[in-house]
């Protein structure tokens, strides 16, 4: 932990003092957990930032920010320095009684309390949600930073990236509805903007990579554009060169061979494997709700309407909710809307099912409400 008090009852930040310093402090000081008001010692090694750490056996009921890592207090003071340095009322690591937590740092804004999480070490995600309701119990917002990951994703290019689970609950949104991520680097002080996700399967996105020094940075936080169609051309090319890639996979390793739903559905549907038409494995909007790739679950609902003799955009909720129950999925609300989005867009582009750009410029239009 990065604070303490003295004696005196008055707060202690060793890494705004002199090594030096310190020395003479820990010589002549006796410093004390702002939690369990338990002695703690105060630690002045040369590779760790200076810091407080309780005595070995030592209990501590609310014990916090034991173990930390260099990059963990190293973020928390440059975030600390940077907002005061921008004029904020910010407090580092206070202690909330009435919630029985302790965020990295608590900022005033005009409006409410908002507490800043910087996460560097894996977090369960049990552990993120109930820290992340006490918050909002006692009517605080809270802004999760997660360390950036490692991943040497080049700037200012459209590319495929992974974004774990535990990432996935900071995604945010634009006041456009568009939705991104921000994480930090305390290694080289900067933002890292994942901008315009588009959720491809799993944790598999296509998104426009933007870095921010902190110093550049302002709070409330930068908020990415929209892209425009000419960029998004090039997200919808990596799109479906993955959609070819998944195909290429499942012919390898399915091992149901015509009864598997998918390469049925296409064998039914007389279309060949590799060269599927543009509007089969389409981005849509709440298609994530889908743990299913797009490419297989439009072949499968497609064939499904070819038996009704409906068109997709003909289908009425009761079918689709019979297409998802075919799936061995819930048939929940998100679910269906994805499954009408994709019956919309098509009713937009059917009657260019091969013409690639149209349907680029459509989902679009869809996706961004452009």
């Amino acid at each position: 932990m990065l604070i303490a008090y003295t004696e005196q009852q008055q707060l202690f930040i060793p890494y705004q003092h002199s090594r030096q310093a310190l020395q003479q402090y820990r010589q002549q000081q006796q410093f004390f957990c702002p939690q369990c008001q338990q002695p703690v010692q105060l630690k002045i090694g040369r590779l760790m930032i200076p810091h407080f750490a309780h005595m070995a056996n030592q209990s501590c009921d609310q014990r916090f920010a034991e173990g930390e890592s260099k990059l963990h207090l190293q973020g928390k003071i440059q975030l600390f320095e940077w907002l005061k340095t921008c004029g904020h009322t910010v407090e580092l690591e206070p202690f909330l009684t009435k919630l029985s937590q302790r965020p990295d740092l608590l900022l005033q804004t005009e409006h409410f309390p908002l507490a800043i999480e910087y996460q560097c070490s894996p977090i369960t995600h049990e552990t993120w949600h109930v820290r992340t309701e006490g918050y909002k119990r006692n009517n605080m917002q809270v802004l999760w930073l997660f360390q950036t990951p490692q991943n040497n994703y080049p700037s200012n290019a459209i590319q495929k990236i992974r974004i774990a689970p535990i990432l996935q609950n900071a995604i945010t949104k634009t006041t456009n509805k568009v939705p991104y991520l921000i994480t930090y680097d305390a290694q080289v002080a900067r933002f890292n903007y994942w901008t315009n996700l588009l959720h491809v399967h799993g944790h598999t996105f296509i998104a426009k990579v933007l870095t921010i020094p902190l110093h550049k940075q302002q709070m409330p936080f930068f908020e990415p554009r929209l892209i425009t169609l000419k960029a998004f051309n090039t997200y919808w090319q990596i799109y479906k060169k993955l959609c070819q890639q998944y195909v290429y996979q499942r012919l390898l390793h399915s091992k149901k061979g015509v009864q598997d739903p998918f390469l049925r559905s296409c064998y039914e549907l007389n279309l060949s494997l590799n060269a599927l038409p543009h509007f089969i494995g389409i981005p849509v909007r709440n298609a994530k709700a889908i743990p299913i790739f797009s490419i297989e679950w439009q072949a499968i609902l497609l064939n499904y309407c070819r038996k009704l003799q409906l068109r997709p955009c003909e289908l009425d909720k009761r079918n689709i909710r019979l297409f998802l129950t075919l799936l061995n999925l819930e048939a929940t609300k998100l679910r269906v809307q994805a499954v009408e989005n994709y019956g919309k867009l098509l009713g937009h582009s059917f009657q260019h099912p091969n013409h690639n750009m149209v349907i680029c410029e459509e989902i679009y239009r869809h996706l961004y409400n452009q």
